[in-house]
């Protein structure tokens, strides 16, 4: 069998086992069930699925009985997605290793919790530059690949966008060939950073995949493959994944190896550190080159919108030294907020003047619901990237403390906005449906009736309130 064929076909199955576990299967006995790998035999009549789960060994026995009860449904529905002319059949296989990393950090969250290290918040506060080492194993990655893809997460952000190029154009200059990818509709703003002329689109990433494939693809701003909306299927192809990021880490599907570190405000802070040490030659490993003021400028970009305008709680001192830092280097961070901050084309303000018609206040007006659907987007001919920034609109409500945003994708299937402000976490709320993020800022996805949703995540996030 072709390799490279039964590589795609295991990635294709994981990634439609894992939505099905999501959205069809309603057995809570896989409820803490994370679906890591397929691996297909050599006539594709087998596949073995390596699973993890979160729980005791009572926990682990319930959920493999719930997964076997499960696969014919399963099987059958995978048949009928990838209309498969033979179905293999479904053989789960526990996998370890991901309970091991998360009971760890499991350990160390009950260890905060009951006061262990009621210090935390001034040690974040304390963090400098300095502090902030990247991986070995990362670096060493990216110095022995020659080619690298660059990916930003599906419908990009300023910090997702300006990490991607200013890590693209850092790549190019250590004297690799990097390729920067972009999505269709790019928000406003966006196409004003520096660089953005030269990124690749996501269209020609199947065929660049078979003519020029990459030693390495780098994430940044997202963990997972699967954040990469339609790229997701050509990333499962490729072996060497790697991530840098801020979000937590959760949902059904492991990460990829790399930096993922929650405290840091921004993942454009964690790629100008990785720059830093390639800029240096990492030790003779690579061409050493100045940071210019583009690198700086999309890295500033980053750090702006995602503490946006240095007004959230994510702000620490950390985040003005590294605004200053690359204000010397001649970053015009006046011209940067103009472009990226609240800025809006006329379809977009169409847009938003339908969905401020759709507030709904719950919870004592404590809890704020909002949704976009198509057939607003249609009316208004605004992009769902013209959408950008709404979700900050609903939280400057006084007297809000959640609020969840919902964008219609397509029929029936929504995506999630989730914010609070203050002490709130809505991190855990979307872990529950496969999501993650921060405590004050996440999302995931939701299979359902719009108006169903809105009500379902309404109660959720009035249970979370305090106390009057």
């Amino acid at each position: 069998m072709d390799p490279y064929k039964t590589n795609k076909q295991n990635a294709t199955i994981l990634k439609r086992l894992s939505e099905l576990l999501e959205i069809a299967v309603k057995d809570p006995r896989v409820g803490f069930v994370t679906l890591s790998s397929v691996e297909l035999n050599k006539d594709h009549s087998l596949a073995k699925v390596y699973y993890s789960v979160l729980g005791d060994d009572e926990q682990r026995d319930r959920s493999l009985e719930g997964l076997k009860k499960a696969r014919g449904f399963l099987q059958s529905r995978l048949a009928r997605s990838m209309r498969l002319r033979q179905t293999p059949q479904l053989r789960f296989v526990h996998d370890p290793s991901y309970e091991r990393g998360m009971s760890v950090a499991e350990v160390l969250r009950d260890l905060e919790a009951s006061g262990e290290f009621s210090a935390a918040e001034d040690r974040r506060r304390g963090l400098t530059l300095a502090d902030l080492q990247p991986p070995e194993e990362l670096i060493s990655a990216l110095c022995r690949a020659e080619t690298i893809w660059v990916v930003p997460h599906w419908n990009p952000d300023p910090d997702a966008m300006g990490a991607a190029l200013a890590m693209g154009a850092a790549l190019r200059a250590a004297g690799k060939r990097a390729w920067v990818f972009a999505y269709p509709e790019a928000p406003i703003g966006l196409t004003d950073l520096p660089q953005f002329a030269t990124m690749t689109p996501m269209a020609a990433a199947e065929k660049l995949l078979s003519d020029d494939a990459p030693d390495l693809a780098l994430l940044v701003d997202c963990h997972r493959a699967d954040r990469c909306g339609p790229l997701a299927d050509t990333l499962g192809n490729i072996d060497n994944l790697w991530t840098i990021d801020h979000h937590l880490v959760s949902g059904r599907r492991a990460p990829a190896p790399g930096w993922v570190d929650e405290r840091i405000c921004s993942a454009c802070t964690l790629v100008y550190r990785v720059i830093q040490v390639l800029a240096d030659g990492a030790d003779g490993r690579c061409d050493a080159f100045a940071i210019d003021r583009d690198m700086a400028t999309n890295i500033y970009a980053g750090l702006l919108n995602d503490t946006g305008g240095f007004r959230f709680t994510n702000t620490t001192p950390l985040t003005f030294e590294l605004a200053r830092e690359l204000a010397v280097q001649g970053v015009d961070t006046a011209a940067v907020a103009r472009q990226t901050l609240h800025r809006y084309r006329p379809a977009g303000i169409a847009l938003m003047q339908q969905v401020l018609g759709t507030f709904t206040y719950h919870g004592g007006g404590r809890v704020l619901t909002a949704c976009i659907t198509r057939a607003m987007l249609a009316d208004s001919g605004a992009l769902l990237a013209d959408a950008e920034g709404f979700v900050n609109l609903a939280t400057a409500v006084e007297g809000v403390v959640y609020v969840a945003l919902l964008k219609e994708l397509e029929d029936g299937l929504w995506r999630i906005s989730l914010r609070s402000r203050g002490d709130g976490d809505v991190q855990q709320l979307a872990v529950r449906y496969g999501g993650g993020g921060h405590r004050q800022a996440a999302g995931c996805t939701i299979a359902g009736d719009g108006g169903e949703v809105a009500s379902e995540l309404a109660v959720a996030l009035t249970a979370l309130l305090p106390a009057p």
